[in-house]
């Protein structure tokens, strides 16, 4: 007697029926169609897939229900009343259901029930997405699918979970000005790639429980409101009340203390708070940049210790000299009182016409550690916390780090993480960090960690994969332990697994010493870069390479599918190598015979997503070490 609830595939045939409701949402379309391909590739067998008002049920043929509909209801399944994004993955006589909350529209739409989906191909037939495309997938064969009795149901803990991406459509116009079709294929090949990371980051369940409205505020104001509103901008060392650099006019820093700024930022909120909207965010959120904030008496006088010299503070690459860095305005270091009391003044005034009205702000540049001079914030603030923005780092950062934290989560703010460290992360060596990053994460959960906006997933995936693998996993199952993680990463190797798991721990010890590295200890990203050829010797290359060919006899025991995953992973190693010929040869990666042949291999290897040949060839000419 079977101890199977519900046979889904037996001996490479479908005994059953993927049912949808019947107007299904985008979503939940995509959720059958995935399960399908998934059980395809795994069986061979296609499972039918047909709305509940086609459906016509047969004797001995399983249900598969996906989304809500009146079959799952039926099955005791309503997703009405759920918490936003809570899923449901149970089984009921002959019948899977497969359902989860999947409200919300447009940009803001929520995906329950694709994440269902996932959770079952995960966790129980062993799918795994090791990066985008299809060498990254990687699917279990058997002849026959047999599920056992389950009952779940998950409601995620991190209420937004998002990597900002870099292949999508306002990154490939930035390509383009950048003049990468020079070099790459900037049209069949990108758009397969930007599906590619776009699918990956829903396979590992990225999205939002609600919208987290934020972002620099005030780009745009100066435009808008230089002639009727002058009083409401930065007063510069000059007198004059503009932005720190007229040809930057997105940079400008407002007068925070003014309340006429204050009533222009709650105006619009007042007029939709009218019409019966609750919930609204006030962004707060100030513009970029390390320099230019205001000089006026007003603001002044909300600084706590103005003697404290720019040095008190350390030296933190959190990506705020967009602008050219501090400037010189006599100014105490941390400017965070201003910020934290303005905050307050407008968490007050919103809450007294929107009582669940919430302010979001930034803890960053010059206003990134915690206010001495302010106890306590307004319940209603969120402040994204512009932190733990490298990786590797050293001890002392990640102290401080964590006691930055603390000092804004212990005043009341409801702290979420802005991160830069990704973006600050790589350029294309190897560098792995999913240890450390697995423990700060940690303990910014215990912290109260409730949403997330790491800058950039840069796609250096043969480089950081199981990086990255380990922290979207973590996103969404919070209390995963990290060994487990890179055990389910390496174990896709199959019998390839052991070489390549002790070449990326190679790389992980390597990459948690360079904080003290000589070559780049106290140095600027340019000179970090240009250091590789002195960091990432031969010795150093050729060790890991050494370590890497241990898989070579074992490949004929490996399937196709693993000998390409690989590749990859010897890709990303020979690229490495490329990359620190080229700064060798003449500090640029672009430019003479070792550049040329980094650039040549880049085009090669861009479909098989090894690395994001475009951010990184990008980035490089943003930080003047390509031709």
């Amino acid at each position: 007697m079977s101890v199977y609830a519900v046979t889904l595939v037996r001996e490479g045939k479908a005994v059953s029926v993927i049912v949808t409701n019947g107007r299904p949402r985008e979503a939940q379309t995509e959720a059958a169609t995935e399960l399908q391909e998934h059980l395809r590739i795994m069986t061979g067998a296609t499972i039918p897939i047909v709305r509940e008002n086609d459906f016509t049920p047969s004797g001995g043929t399983a249900l598969i229900l996906v989304g809500p509909g009146n079959l799952a209801k039926q099955h005791g399944v309503n997703t009405k009343g759920l918490e936003p994004e809570t899923f449901i993955v149970k089984t009921q006589g002959k019948t899977l259901i497969l359902a989860g909350e999947d409200g919300g529209g447009g940009k803001n739409a929520r995906m329950g029930t694709l994440w269902a989906v996932y959770d079952f191909l995960q966790d129980q037939l062993g799918c795994r997405w090791l990066w985008p495309g299809e060498i990254g997938r990687v699917i279990p064969r058997r002849r026959t699918v047999e599920i056992s009795d389950l009952d779940i149901r998950e409601t995620p803990l991190i209420k937004q979970r998002h990597f900002r991406a870099t292949l999508q459509a306002k990154h490939k116009k930035d390509y383009e000005r950048n003049q990468l079709g020079r070099f790459f294929d900037m049209g069949a090949t990108y758009e397969q790639l930007s599906r590619d990371e776009r699918q990956w980051l829903r396979r590992m369940r990225m999205g939002k429980s609600f919208r987290l409205s934020g972002g620099h505020a005030f780009t745009k104001w100066w435009q808008r409101y230089k002639d009727s509103e002058p009083g409401i901008f930065a007063l510069q060392a000059d007198g004059k009340r503009r932005p720190r650099s007229m040809k930057k006019p997105e940079f400008v820093k407002m007068c925070v203390s003014n309340p006429r700024l204050w009533e222009l930022q709650l105006a619009p909120l007042r007029k939709l708070a009218r019409k019966g909207a609750r919930g609204l965010w006030l962004n707060a959120c100030e513009n970029d940049g390390s320099g230019g904030f205001c000089t006026c008496a007003r603001c002044r006088a909300w600084d706590a210790n103005p003697e404290i010299p720019a040095t008190a503070m350390p030296e933190v690459e959190d990506g705020s000299d967009v602008d050219g860095g501090r400037d010189h305005s006599n100014l105490p270091e941390s400017l965070s009182n201003r910020y934290a009391r303005w905050y307050n003044e407008l968490a007050k005034r919103l809450r007294q016409f929107d009582p669940d009205g919430r302010v979001i702000a930034y803890a960053y540049s010059r206003y990134r550690s915690p206010p001495t001079g302010i106890k306590r914030l307004e319940p209603n603030i969120w402040i994204g916390y512009v932190g733990f923005n490298a990786y590797p780092r050293s001890p002392e950062y990640s102290k401080m780090s964590r006691d930055e934290w603390l000092g804004w989560s212990s005043r009341g703010a409801t702290v979420f993480l802005r991160s830069n460290s990704l973006y600050y992360a790589g350029d294309g060596a190897p560098q792995v960090f999913a240890r450390q990053m697995a423990a700060d994460f940690r303990f910014q959960v215990e912290n109260g960690l409730r949403a997330t906006d790491y800058d950039c997933l840069q796609g250096l995936w043969a480089a950081s994969g199981p990086s990255y693998y380990v922290q979207a996993r973590l996103l969404w199952d919070t209390d995963a332990d990290v060994e487990d993680l890179l055990n389910e990463f390496y174990s896709a190797f199959g019998p390839l697994a052991p070489a390549v798991r002790q070449y990326y721990e190679y790389w992980e010890r390597f990459t948690a010493s360079l904080p003290t590295h000589p070559e780049i200890k106290g140095r600027n990203r340019t000179q970090r870069i240009q250091a590789f050829p002195n960091v990432y010797t031969h010795e150093v290359m050729d060790r890991a390479w050494k370590i890497l060919k241990k898989a070579e006899p074992l490949v004929k025991q490996a399937s196709d599918e693993q000998r390409q995953l690989l590749h990859n992973v010897i890709l990303g190693h020979r690229h490495a190598r490329l990359l620190v010929a080229a700064l060798r040869e003449n500090g640029k990666t672009g430019t003479g015979e070792a550049g040329k042949k980094l650039l040549e291999f880049r085009r090669n290897i861009a479909p098989r997503n090894v690395l994001n040949v475009y951010w990184i060839t990008a980035n490089e000419m943003r930080y003047r070490v390509f031709e």
